[in-house]
């Protein structure tokens, strides 16, 4: 690398060899589980796969021991290997046996056996066992892949499946290989698929592991929406009835006269129940949903690498998948659609309650305001009376005060004459305070009017 070269490059790039598929031989077995994680699971995935490479003596890579690892428990010709991938939600462990018996009966005979074997390899390095690794299985898989003549009808294979009904295709543009599978569950909780070939590269056949197990591991996450969209289709429906009644009522309180406040309280209260109750279902379903969605779309996409083609009177996995998979999640999908819709919807009905009440409010106030514009221009005008009335008593105590006063000087024996002064007085002193008054009373009327 370059120092010009961005710090994130190299990461960036070996993104695309990430989780590479393993070279298969002509006659393998991939038993294939995934398991469901938490925080405390998803730490004892992590040490359950360091603690096999450490019994194997191969060093932890810090960096691939949280997204892949590839051991080698056995080694060749009569190779077992686990390929173990950590994912967001769930995590899968592949084991890859050689198959040295050639398939005629049901598989989960031979798969039992296979299962021991495993399990006493597991013993023998002492670690946990597949199962025991953590985590909750939400997928398991049996593919078996055999080198021979490719199949004409569903009726030949039909032992290899218990007599079930089958599902049937030729895989990869060359027609060189088949998948064969019922998709039921044995006892043990596997699904057997049975790929007969002819002459398959290894290369090709690991990928055709990969894109079956993964397809299948994202089918069953991908479900696990499904259940909670059928237990949200009852309460979904009684909320939008609920909703639709009261926006009849909110439309028809906008007809009565007058100011309704015990009703739009009511109705705001019962809006905010629904938009809570909404609002907790998608807090807690969202993510399930879309998750679900984006599994739908990888599972596809694996399906078409597959490349399948018609094998007559048979109907191909890619087929079943579309008529019966694909409604269930266009069921999780609506639910998800009618959740977004009732939460928009009773978002639209809130604001329209709230502008009716932000409206009557507003009148409110403002008739208050010209309540409290008349209460104050009766004030101003009992308080200018008032002042009226003060001029005239001021004027009487002023007089009364020079009337006092010339009194003294006419006993003091000046030529004073009380009741001439308190005459000349009188209307001076009433004409003073009448300027004043008239003054003040301006300057009041300048200062409302400017504010």
């Amino acid at each position: 690398m370059r120092s010009y070269d961005h710090p994130a490059r190299k990461l960036l790039h070996e993104e695309l060899h990430a989780r590479p598929p393993i070279a298969l031989w002509p006659n393998e077995r991939v038993l294939s589980q995934s398991f469901l994680l938490d925080g405390v699971s998803r730490q004892k995935h992590i040490e359950w796969i360091q603690g096999l490479s450490k019994a194997l003596g191969v060093a932890n890579d810090l960096a691939q021991d949280h997204s892949f690892k590839f051991l080698t428990l056995t080694p060749e010709p009569r190779r077992v290997v686990i390929k173990w991938e950590l994912h967001g939600e769930f995590a899968t462990i592949a084991a890859i046996t050689h198959n040295a018996v050639k398939v005629s009966g049901p598989l989960i005979e031979s798969r039992l056996i296979l299962e021991k074997s495993l399990d006493a390899l597991f013993e023998k390095l002492g670690c946990p066992k597949i199962v025991e690794a953590g985590g909750e299985r939400i997928s398991a898989l049996d593919l078996v892949f055999e080198q021979r003549p490719l199949f004409n009808e569903a009726q030949e294979v039909s032992a290899i499946f218990s007599g079930n009904t089958v599902l049937g295709s030729y895989i990869l543009s060359s027609k060189k290989a088949q998948l064969w599978t019922d998709l039921r569950l044995d006892d043990d909780g596997f699904t057997s698929c049975f790929i007969p070939h002819d002459v398959l590269g290894s290369r090709q056949a690991g990928r055709i592991a990969r894109a079956i197990a993964e397809a299948e591991t994202y089918r069953m996450a991908a479900m696990l929406a499904f259940p909670v969209a059928k237990s949200l289709s009852l309460p979904l429906r009684t909320a939008e009835s609920e909703l639709a009644e009261l926006s009849q009522q909110i439309a028809q309180l906008q007809t009565e006269p007058g100011v309704q406040t015990e009703k739009d309280g009511k109705f705001l209260g019962e809006l905010s129940q629904l938009a809570s109750k909404a609002e907790q279902w998608i807090s807690g379903y969202g993510l399930r949903f879309t998750a679900a969605e984006a599994y739908s779309q990888l599972l596809l996409k694996n399906l078409l690498e597959l490349a399948e083609s018609p094998i007559p009177g048979v109907q191909s996995l890619s087929e079943f998948m579309e008529r019966r998979f694909q409604p269930a999640m266009g069921t999780c999908i609506w639910t998800q659609r009618r959740l977004k819709e009732l939460s928009d919807r009773i978002s639209r009905t809130t604001q329209t309650l709230r502008t009716r009440i932000e409206f009557v409010n507003e009148e409110q106030t403002q008739k208050l305001l010209a309540s409290m514009d008349q209460r104050a221009r009766l004030q101003l005008r009992l308080q200018q009376t008032v002042e009226s009335l003060s001029v005239l008593v001021l004027t009487y105590y002023a007089v009364s005060l020079l009337a006092y006063m010339a009194k003294g000087g006419k006993e003091a024996g000046w030529n004073i004459h009380p009741e001439i002064v308190a005459a000349i007085a009188a209307p001076v002193v009433a004409i003073f305070f009448f300027l004043i008054s008239r003054y003040r009373r301006n300057k009041i009327h300048k200062i409302v009017k400017n504010s």
